[in-house]
């Protein structure tokens, strides 16, 4: 089996943060995301002017193995003080399961929010993001270059809810949002909310 069939590639949004903290109190500094997927780091563009609700609206691409060692991706917010040193926010932890296989095939673009958690636990704010499977050229339902990718389901942030979008949770989110993944960083907390898409 070739390399090629062992990964898959994801296109990640940083799409925007909400009420970002620090020791409790807003951020004001400038910020940015990591993203971590298994040995792999990627870092999005710092936003200057946003303080504790930033946009960086940064995509970008990475591959992930599909062979079960990944079982989190990670997304860490950070801030960049006046010296020029970078700071935690907080860490959101998002289980593969929330964003492929089941009910979410690939090539469907998933808008999902997460509740961050600093170095002891405590909700430091929440980010938002969009991820998507890219389709395999080899699978013939997605060989069609005119192809587009379908939203099926989001989170409900402040701002995702504006914006229309809701999330539609599947078990593996139910159940983290109990558990812990390395230390007190909580994994993959979804932002519940109400929302529903032409409900109107």
């Amino acid at each position: 089996m070739s390399y090629s069939t062992m990964k898959r590639s994801l296109e990640i949004e940083l799409i925007s943060g909400e009420g970002l903290k620090i020791d409790r109190k807003p951020v004001k500094r400038k910020t940015f995301c990591v993203v971590r997927i298994d040995q792999k780091t990627r870092v999005c563009k710092l936003d200057e002017t946003g303080g504790s609700y930033p946009t960086w609206k940064d995509k970008i691409e990475m591959d992930m193995p599909i062979n079960g060692s990944v079982r989190f991706i990670s997304i860490e917010v950070l801030y960049r003080t006046s010296s020029g040193a970078e700071k935690n926010v907080g860490v959101a932890k998002i289980p593969v399961t929330d964003f492929m296989g089941g009910f979410a095939p690939q090539g469907h673009l998933n808008f999902l929010s997460y509740r961050l958690r600093d170095e002891y636990g405590d909700k430091s704010g929440i980010v938002n993001v969009s991820i998507m499977v890219k389709p395999d050229g080899n699978d013939v339902r997605f060989s069609s270059p005119s192809m587009v990718a379908t939203r099926d389901y989001a989170a409900c942030s402040s701002q995702a809810a504006a914006n229309g979008q809701i999330w539609r949770p599947n078990i593996s989110s139910s159940v983290a949002v109990t558990a812990s993944y390395g230390g007190r960083v909580v994994t993959g907390v979804p932002v519940w909310c109400t929302y529903h898409q032409g409900s109107a």
